[in-house]
């Protein structure tokens, strides 16, 4: 009798043994796709071109464009993106954008921009102000699980979080000079300069301004060239008449978004970036254009 049971005992703990045993590692994390970026505004004589072959096309309001493709607004032009993730990017006249990168982690369910607080699962975001004035408004990032929205320019990088900023390269050939200036109206912008190993950290209500000499494009040297060195460097908190302007930035900013809603395609995974099909529809006087993407997130956004 001992021994049964014993051999009772003996056969319960392998059975209690056995499923740890056969315990399945978690499963991966899907892997990242390209984000979508959907003009929301668009005034005057605005281009993308691509980095990958330098074939060009004007762009409108409700047209899409992904990473490697450079954004350039001509004298008295405007435009605002607005990616994905729920951040949004006004870009002045006379700048150019190149987005160098643009992925993140799919997603099922519909989100209105104007109701994130936060992006959908994490993101990454490499932009590159050639030249020019933006200002962006990015939501929460997931920066403790790799997100990362970086804007970079030719004397530093531009590390953000989720604030709105403002950040201005503009070279003068007629001065040599370049005027350069990286403003917080809300959150926190941690800025490296290509020379400086530390950042500085930019909280919100304050800005940095530098200027640098510049050497204009030349037939020896096409794209010029700044000093990693400023000639004059200061922070400041922003003056009051840029923080109204940057206000009413905002609020144009939000009110180009306002009905946008970025949508996770039905369409199964597949492999390469997938087909775009366009679709307009005017109801009330409104026109909603909708883009649709396999694996890609999709964007739906009213014109302005």
């Amino acid at each position: 009798m001992i021994n049964k049971i014993l051999c009772v005992i003996a056969l319960g703990l392998i059975a209690g043994i056995a499923p740890l045993g056969a315990q399945t590692t978690p499963a991966a994390a899907p892997a990242k796709v390209k984000g979508r970026i959907i003009v929301a505004s668009a005034a005057g004589q605005v281009t993308a071109v691509s980095t990958i072959d330098g074939t060009s096309r004007a762009l409108k309001v409700g047209d899409t464009i992904s990473d490697q493709t450079q954004v350039v607004t001509a004298d008295g032009a405007t435009a605002i993106l607005v990616f994905s993730n729920g951040a949004t990017v006004d870009l002045a006249a006379n700048s150019t954008l190149k987005i160098d990168e643009f992925e993140q982690d799919p997603f099922a369910t519909d989100l209105k921009v104007s109701d994130m607080k936060e992006e959908p699962g994490t993101s990454i975001t490499k932009l590159d102000l050639v030249k020019g004035d933006l200002v962006g408004k990015v939501v929460h990032l997931n920066v403790d699980k790799g997100s990362e929205f970086t804007v970079n320019t030719p004397v530093g990088a531009a590390g953000i979080r989720g604030t709105t900023f403002r950040i201005v390269y503009i070279p003068d050939p007629k001065t040599g000079k370049v005027r350069f200036e990286v403003t917080t109206s809300t959150g926190v912008v941690l800025f490296k300069g290509v020379a400086s190993g530390a950042g500085i950290r930019i909280p919100a209500g304050q800005q940095v301004t530098a200027t640098f000499d510049y050497t204009p494009p030349s037939a020896g040297n096409p794209s010029g060239s700044v000093p990693t060195t400023p000639v004059v460097t200061s922070t400041m908190d922003i003056p009051p008449g840029e923080q109204t302007e940057l206000d009413n930035l905002s609020t144009a900013i939000s009110q180009a978004v306002s009905n946008a809603v970025i949508q996770q395609s039905s369409s199964p995974a597949t492999t390469g970036a997938g087909t775009t099909t366009t679709t307009t529809t005017t109801t009330n006087s409104t026109t909603t254009t909708t883009i649709l993407q396999e694996v890609n997130p999709t964007v739906v956004s009213p014109s302005s």
